[in-house]
């Protein structure tokens, strides 16, 4: 970490002591996925969610002119590497990124799997510990990571595969099964619906992945600013409102 903060502590010189045109700084272009709320989603023509949020914070605090690129998540990181986009938010592990010549930022926010349920069942798996040990009716998207860590993860369930996420929520309300798993997004965005009276999301990850900010290799001095906005951010309390602004921390155990 301590080039990053030297880098950082040489920032504002740096930048003041060459062109605008010389350090480019006065764009930083995002891009990003409109996969569904709350990350990033169309709202009447208008890209929102978190990772917007977050981008157009960093990118006024930088002082630079955010332009954001959306485009299938296929893409994004072979944009990235090619030179078109400048970062991009991701939970890529740090030997996939090493061999693919990025990096990342320290963790955002944590992500991974997590449990969908109905609201009535909240004193049955209001923790995490509750889902590891259950024997109940465990519904997953066959083919994914949830899969592979309801297998592993929870040996005791019965478990119920699904070809789609859409065909297992609707289980779920059914009550053909108790639990369903999936990514974090997937389980924010139902769960965090205003309209959404039925389910509830344990906000708690049950595998560990954290979102970052992925950037070039090459690009330490980009790399080493927004290290020094996320320390400033976590430091005043920014990082956590942004992020819950659009994720509540977790559902409460009923007493």
């Amino acid at each position: 970490m301590a080039w990053i903060l030297g880098l950082a502590l040489l920032l504002p010189a740096i930048l003041s002591a060459q062109p605008i045109s010389e350090v480019e700084r006065a764009t930083l272009r995002l891009g990003v996925s409109a996969s569904g709320a709350p990350l990033a989603f169309f709202d009447q023509g208008v890209l929102r969610g978190l990772i917007v949020d977050l981008a157009r914070a960093l990118a006024e605090t930088l002082d630079r002119e955010l332009q954001v690129q959306e485009m299938p998540e296929a893409r994004l990181v072979d944009a990235l590497r090619g030179g078109r986009l400048d970062l991009i938010l991701s939970t890529l592990p740090e030997t996939d990124l090493a061999a693919l010549g990025l990096a990342a930022s320290t963790p955002l926010f944590e992500t991974g799997q997590m449990a969908l349920i109905r609201t009535e069942d909240i004193g049955r798996f209001g923790r995490p510990v509750d889902l590891i040990i259950t024997d109940a009716r465990v519904g997953y998207q066959q083919g994914t990571a949830g899969a592979r860590f309801v297998q592993s993860g929870m040996p005791q369930a019965e478990r119920v595969p699904f070809a789609d996420v859409d065909l297992g929520i609707e289980a779920l309300r059914r009550g053909d099964v108790d639990v369903f798993i999936h990514e974090a997004p997937t389980v924010w965005a139902v769960a965090t619906d205003g309209a959404e009276a039925q389910l509830l999301g344990i906000f708690q990850p049950l595998t560990d992945a954290r979102a970052a900010w992925i950037v070039r290799a090459e690009d330490q001095l980009l790399r080493a600013g927004i290290e020094l906005v996320l320390r400033q951010w976590r430091e005043t309390g920014q990082l956590n409102r942004i992020v819950n602004r659009w994720i509540p921390l977790r559902v409460q155990v009923a007493p």
